[in-house]
């Protein structure tokens, strides 16, 4: 094969990146540790954390590390200790929830959670979740009040992967946040790194090496 024709780098690294697992039928899969550890270190919750998403239970042992009441639900039992129950069929208000939502169903459940919570709502979502342009159109409707962009990315196999103890978690390839409403909030959402080791928020400061960087400063 001649190297006109032959395929770009760029072609073979994209021809080997192919699913792993195939998908969970309830959208069930585990983040990392630390995503939740650090989601509770920087955010603050009044009142009792509810997850109803909970699968193995650990955005709520998280949230109990940090302190903070915490309970959890899911559709079916995945983990002793919680309750079966369907989130839309749930009427009863709660103080705060947070959970690695199902993300086929996502718009409507961070809608009926925003229903539901008195306090906050925070989901852990696709980064790119937030760029499709009716999606978007709504979220400037609903108090988004601050979004977490996750690095290093974390992995979030199938929770049977994990369970099974079939696969480590780590060397994710999929861009995750965590997006954080909060009733009574007006104005533009904040954007954040919540890194594994620290987070810090985004700021107007130019890039190295940027247009704007190399304009000499105003005299003072």
């Amino acid at each position: 094969m001649s190297q006109k024709h032959a395929p770009s780098m760029h072609h073979r690294r994209r021809a080997k990146k192919t699913r792993v697992w195939n998908r969970h039928p309830e959208d069930w899969y585990i983040e990392e540790e630390w995503v939740n550890d650090r989601l509770f270190e920087v955010e603050s919750f009044e009142g009792r954390v509810h997850d109803p998403a909970c699968g193995s239970g650990r955005i709520v042992r998280a949230a109990r590390r940090a302190g903070l009441r915490a309970t959890g639900s899911d559709i079916v039992l995945r983990a002793k200790g919680f309750r079966v129950a369907d989130f839309f069929q749930s009427t009863k208000p709660v103080d705060n929830i947070a959970c690695n939502l199902p993300f086929r169903f996502a718009m409507a459940f961070v809608g009926h959670a925003l229903n539901l919570a008195r306090r906050k709502v925070a989901m852990i979502v696709p980064t790119g979740w937030v760029n499709g342009n009716d999606r978007s159109q709504w979220l400037e409707r609903t108090p988004l009040r601050r979004v977490y962009h996750l690095s290093p990315r974390p992995s979030m196999p199938p929770g049977p992967v994990v369970m099974a103890d079939k696969q480590k978690i780590g060397n994710g390839t999929t861009d995750y946040s965590w997006a954080v409403w909060e009733h009574g909030y007006v104005g533009r959402p904040e954007l954040c790194f919540l890194r594994r080791g620290g987070t810090s928020p985004i700021t107007s400061v130019p890039a190295p090496g940027s247009a704007a960087h190399l304009l000499p400063k105003e005299p003072s």
